[in-house]
């Protein structure tokens, strides 16, 4: 039988002194692999969703740092799909246009799934109070949107949101109408632009789904818009 280590004065067994350096040298190669894991087990796509999907106007955080525009050079294309690098593009695209059209506090884009995207747009970028006709301003935002996804896209809905002030004109006898002919004034105009007709639809919810209270004016405001929701063309299964 081996001889037991003689205990050292303050009662602990000794070691060698190369089990020391031993030890130390089996912590650094077990957390360099660890390390090593880490970093390829990152998943690219997830991580751009991830940040592009912060909240905020345009993907813009505080001090106007945009997410859009800082991502893309320090990410790169590597490991990202080609629906996620067409997605990417047409989004910077779109914030441009925002930012030339001053929309920030009433404009935004979020991505809400993989390949999939929400446009919101405040209705005073569309249209004039009670009405569904789009004002020449609406026109140059909705022909840039559809520039930017024309092409890329596999489904496109359009949906109206009203608040919730009653509306009984002989044009719109509630804001069921008014919504749904919002919605349907936005289709029929990306389908002008190029956007294909199979892939839109239109649907009015009134005042049914609001983003915040109707007590107050500015919660009004917010509730009455028009959204976009796209999910992009998976280029990677074609």
């Amino acid at each position: 039988m081996a001889d037991k280590q003689e205990p050292d004065d303050d009662g602990r067994p000794s070691a060698p002194f190369w089990m020391t350096t031993y030890g130390d040298m089996v912590t650094l190669l077990l957390t360099f692999f660890i390390l090593m894991f880490a970093m390829s087990s990152v998943n690219e796509q997830k991580f751009l969703q991830a940040a592009l999907s912060l909240k905020g106007s345009l993907g813009v955080l505080d001090k106007n740092i945009s997410i859009i525009g800082e991502m893309s050079p320090a990410i790169g294309t590597a490991g990202v799909s080609g629906q996620e690098v067409d997605m990417l593009d047409a989004l910077q695209s779109i914030e441009e246009i925002f930012k030339q059209e001053e929309l920030q506090d009433i404009a935004s884009v979020e991505i809400t799934g993989p390949g999939e995207v929400l446009i919101r747009l405040g209705d005073e970028v569309l249209y004039d109070p009670g009405e569904a006709r789009l004002k020449a301003g609406a026109a140059r935002v909705l022909d840039g949107i559809a520039r930017s996804i024309a092409g890329k896209t596999e489904e496109v809905y359009v949906e109206g949101h009203t608040d919730n002030q009653p509306i009984n004109t002989k044009e719109f006898p509630s804001n069921w109408e008014l919504s749904s002919a919002r919605a349907l004034s936005v289709v029929r105009l990306l389908e002008k632009r190029g956007v294909p007709p199979d892939q839109l639809a239109a649907v009015g919810h009134g005042e049914y789904v609001p983003l915040e209270s109707n007590a107050t004016a500015a919660g009004r405001a917010r509730n009455r818009r028009v959204e976009l929701y796209i999910r992009w063309r998976d280029l990677d299964n074609e």
